[in-house]
């Protein structure tokens, strides 16, 4: 069950909080975060926090490797799974602003962004309709399934494993669309997979290259990068992933060997969608770049931020472009996935910014059904645990822990 569960949380907020404060206290949160990291058995969780621009708390909790005892710091990195959504999303929208594309650009076909010879295998002509607004908003209604960083697709087109970029491409170009683009939603990875590409192609490099560049190293996220596959590439200060299950599979490089299933997968094609490794403290850098207060200032104008946080005006959805907007307008992204890691980056409306990040993703043992159910509920918890809490606090202070404490 490796499907991201963030398209199925559609953020209902039950108002009856049952621990309130009004003042900000580190202790409090200190209790909060533990607690959630003991009720659901997490080894390692991540937390920053900021208000107004100005960053009020940056702590870890637990193991980052429960073997060699390491402990979690500020600076331990964790995959953010479907948080790199938003960063691809910003990463369109800055080409938007620059005038180098267009949201209603079509992306296949003859006049489209993508007409390489590579992208011309298509089998529904309706995918001829799809433009980067779709991509974006996840308006296309390519079947409902999950294979990025697995090998159905080598398996379906006969070529050799790992499936990478080009096999995900293809094997997803060959299948009939559900439904007509702009009529539904259906979260899919292979939206941003194409985004990726398309951000490759009009900048003619490579798209982390350009996210590097253009988005993260000019608002100081250095240590954000793309993740590896492998324990044995695992980053500087990257935490270990810890399947609750010990479930294990085989390799994608190598199906004869059997691996924890958080290192069982090629994350080289789902880094646009799905790779990224971070930190919440850049993870919340990222959000503040586009939070319109521009304290510290926005990597994208107030146009495109408006753009970003907009949703369909003809189809009923919390998503917008890289993001869930609430009816509140909070905007978050979680990313939940089996292998090993859950994440979520939020803005509240007031102005609070935090993100949190687990190496492991609490379900269950049973059937896939039960497996479902657990993982929804937890998913659900991590979104709203904190903002239930953080909506009542009305002093914070006023120093910016990024003013006392080196945390680059």
């Amino acid at each position: 069950m490796r499907k991201l569960l963030t398209a199925l949380l559609i953020y209902v907020f039950t108002l009856n909080c049952y621990s309130q404060v009004d003042t900000f206290s580190e202790r409090y949160l200190d209790s909060l975060i533990i607690s959630f990291k003991q009720e659901w058995k997490i080894p390692g969780i991540s937390v920053a926090i900021a208000k107004d621009g100005k960053f009020i708390y940056a702590k870890g909790f637990g193991y980052a490797d429960t073997t060699k005892k390491e402990s979690i710091t500020v600076k331990s990195l964790f995959r953010t799974a479907s948080c790199a959504k938003t960063i691809t999303a910003i990463g369109i929208m800055k080409l938007i602003e620059e005038s180098k594309l267009g949201l209603e650009d079509k992306v296949f076909g003859e006049d489209g962004i993508l007409n390489d010879q590579f992208y011309c295998d298509i089998a529904d002509s309706n995918v001829y309709k799809i433009t980067v607004r779709n991509l974006l908003q996840q308006t296309i209604g390519w079947p409902n399934i999950d294979i990025i960083g697995g090998n159905e697709a080598s398996y379906a087109l006969k070529t050799s494993i790992p499936a990478g970029v080009e096999d995900n491409v293809k094997f997803i170009l060959k299948q009939k669309l559900d439904f007509l683009p702009s009529t539904a939603f259906r979260y899919s990875d292979f939206n941003y997979l194409f985004l990726g590409e398309i951000i490759s192609k009009v900048t003619k490099m490579n798209h982390v290259d350009y996210i590097l560049t253009a988005i993260l190293h000019p608002i100081n996220v250095y240590t954000t990068i793309p993740a590896k596959s492998t324990l044995n590439e695992k980053a500087v200060n990257e935490v270990v992933y810890y399947d609750y299950n010990g479930e294990m599979m085989p390799s994608s490089f190598d199906t004869s060997l059997l691996v924890p299933e958080s290192y069982s997968f090629n994350m080289e094609p789902m880094i646009s969608s799905g790779g990224w490794i971070s930190r919440p403290i850049d993870m919340v850098r990222l959000i503040l770049a586009i939070d319109g207060l521009n304290y510290p200032p926005d990597i994208l104008n107030q146009k495109s931020i408006s753009l970003m946080s907009s949703k369909s005006s003809n189809i009923k959805t919390n998503y917008a472009m890289g993001m869930y907007v609430t009816r509140n307008n909070d905007w978050f992204h979680s990313g939940e996935c089996t292998w090993g890691t859950s994440a979520i980056w939020f803005k509240m409306s007031n102005n609070i910014c935090f993100a949190i990040t687990c190496n492991t993703l609490p379900t269950s043992v049973g059937s896939d059904e039960e497996k479902y159910i657990a993982l929804k509920k937890y998913a659900i918890e991590l979104i709203r645990f904190l903002p239930e809490k953080l909506k009542f606090i009305k002093n914070f202070p006023e120093t910016n822990l990024l003013d006392i404490y080196e945390l680059d």
